[in-house]
Parts: structure tokens; C-alpha cells; sequence
């Protein structure tokens, strides 16, 4: 299953999640489905911006997982809106929902519905996400011989996309 499915699916697992997306640990949203006649409170870069810091802290807070087990999820509360992250896979989900949303319980419900999908799950951005000019840039870059992990760096991508999208140059 693709990420743009995957995020409607999980959008529509209960009515007061308002958008559900698919992101790569860089901060990027590749992928996300949002409920009808929902308003969007972050204008402008706000959203991105948004994005950014929740991948951050979320592989920030993986790195206490050997002391207290694996990362569940990451909840912001805010008088208007609940924010959730998830890491699925290499990715990370990223919800928004009603302020009512019982977080606990809504993450329990999303982290059985990934387990019971995990195996068939291929999150990784369609190589036609990477605009040419980026995708000419990680063409040169390989060329060149610079190592994936620069590479990724140096584009804000994920290494695993890095690696799909050299992948698919090769063919």
C-alpha cells in the first residue's frame, strides 16, 4: 500500500482525526488526505515549519528508547487542535484532530490498524514528488560520487528515498 492510501485510511478510521499525512524523518509530507469542509489553522510556511519541528522531536525522543521501550506516539494539545506523530517504519505519520479526540485511545486504534498492514506498506514518496530540478541536483550529486547520506542531506530527503530515487535513475 502506497502512502497516499495509507493516510486515507487512516483518516478514515474515526471521524475527529481532520488530516492524516505520511512524512519522511527530514520534515517533508509526501503524502496526506484531509476531512472535508476542515478548517486549516496554520497558514503560509507555518504548516511546514510545523512539520519540521514534529520530525525532530520525534527522532529526538526515539533516542531514550532503550530506557523506556519504543516511541508510541507524540501529542501536542492545543486549545483548537490535537497534533499526534507516529513513527511507521522510516516514516512518521502526523495527525491532526478535534480537540474532544481521546489521543490515548485514537493511538491504539492507528497503531493496530499499522500492525495489521505493516507488511504491505510502501510509504515512500513517488519518485514524481521530487521536482526535476531536485532530481537533476541528485543526479549530478551521484555522478559525482557523493555518498547517499550527503546526498540526502544536501536535498532534505529522507537516505532511503535517496536511495529509491537512484534506483529508478539507474533504470
Amino acid at each position: 500500500m502506497k502512502a497516499d492510501q495509507f493516510a486515507k485510511n487512516v483518516l478514515s478510521l474515526d471521524g475527529q482525526i481532520r488530516f492524516a499525512g505520511v512524512m519522511e524523518k527530514s520534515g517533508h509530507l509526501h503524502a496526506g488526505s484531509w476531512r472535508n469542509e476542515t478548517e486549516e489553522f496554520l497558514k503560509g510556511r507555518n504548516p511546514e515549519i510545523s512539520l519540521a519541528q514534529s520530525a525532530y522531536v520525534v527522532d529526538l525522543r526515539k533516542m531514550f528508547s532503550a530506557e523506556l521501550g519504543n516511541l508510541k506516539a507524540v501529542n501536542y494539545i492545543y486549545e483548537k487542535v490535537k497534533l499526534l506523530s507516529l513513527p511507521v517504519k522510516e516514516h512518521i505519520l502526523v495527525l491532526s484532530t478535534d480537540v474532544e479526540a481521546e489521543s490515548d485511545a485514537l493511538t491504539e486504534k492507528i497503531l493496530k490498524y499499522v500492525s495489521t498492514v505493516e507488511q504491505e506498506l510502501s510509504l515512500y514518496p513517488p519518485s514524481n514528488v521530487v521536482n526535476e530540478e531536485k532530481r537533476e541536483a541528485l543526479r549530478n550529486l551521484n555522478d559525482s560520487g557523493i555518498a547517499e547520506d550527503l546526498i540526502a542531506e544536501q536535498l532534505d530527503l529522507d537516505v532511503n528515498t535517496v536511495k529509491v530515487l537512484i534506483a529508478e535513475l539507474k533504470h
